[in-house]
């Protein structure tokens, strides 16, 4: 109680004045209309701008929840599109079939882009069911890389633009296959090599994912044939692909879950074995 009343001596014409102030403040806005209309348009604009602040805060601290449920929707999108590639294929058992292929949602925490050799790390790991050998794609028309080491929260991935990554692909509509590998330093072009002469193809064809792996699905899109000649002495084309897929600007990633991976490759392996 001392205290207060010390408050009140040190400090009372203070408060005296502030409460003075106050009630000038009430009776000028209730018994004046002008000013009135003047204090609730400009307390209506601040409490709108506060509420605009307020609403701009909360969706930044839900922003982190947004992006992984829009990862989760574009990763179902995408299965939908593998499962009709392979509906419009006349595959027998569809079942199976559709749903072999799962994607897992990942956020790229590293990479490069213009060394020879190029590689990325994943935010996500083994604890999340990725594994070695895995596919990594970054949408429906993009292949990243492919999982080479894998830890409880992080995977390392081998980039398509590197010199020792090697896909099997295939001209969208023509029959047969080749491998894209990547022989120069530009980041949107590789070579689609083992594409026999007498196939029928033109500037502008789509390149595709073969299936004939079990790390990538049928028919994700590659890129586009940019240039075509014939390999002197040899049987087969020097394609120059552009690739749909920029790989010095991503964010996200998803790994290809294959159901039945490890099944093909046991099977292959006693094959070999023989």
């Amino acid at each position: 109680m001392y205290n207060v009343l010390q408050l009140f001596v040190r400090y009372g014409a203070h408060i005296l004045f502030v409460v003075l102030e106050i009630i000038c403040f009430y009776l000028i806005i209730n018994y004046n209309q002008d000013q009135k209309q003047i204090f609730l348009n400009s307390s209506n604009l601040y409490a709108a701008k506060l509420s605009q602040q307020q609403a701009r805060i909360t969706q930044f601290t839900r922003l982190s929840n947004q992006n992984d449920s829009l990862l989760h929707e574009n990763a179902n999108l995408i299965e939908n599109l593998i499962s009709i590639e392979y509906a419009s294929s006349k595959i027998p058992s569809a079942d199976s079939a559709l749903s072999q292929y799962r994607l897992i949602p990942a956020q790229i925490c590293n990479s490069t882009s213009y060394l020879r050799n190029n590689h990325i790390t994943l935010c996500k790991g083994s604890r999340e069911g990725i594994r070695q050998d895995m596919g990594v794609i970054s949408s429906h028309q993009g292949v990243v890389g492919i999982v080479r080491n894998v830890s409880e929260n992080f995977s390392h991935v081998i980039s398509l633009l590197h010199s020792q990554a090697k896909l099997s692909c295939s001209i969208k509509n023509r029959a047969g296959h080749g491998t894209l590998v990547w022989k120069t330093m530009d980041p949107l072009r590789m070579t689609l090599e083992s594409i026999p002469k007498h196939q029928k193809i033109s500037i502008g064809d789509t390149v595709v994912t073969s299936g004939y792996s079990t790390m990538f699905p049928k028919g994700i899109l590659v890129g586009k044939i940019e240039s075509f000649k014939p390999i002197s002495g040899g049987n087969s084309f020097d394609i120059t692909v552009k690739l749909f897929n920029d790989l010095t600007d991503i964010r996200y990633a998803y790994v290809v879950q294959n159901r039945f991976g490890d099944e093909q490759k046991n099977l292959e392996k006693d094959v070999k074995d023989e």
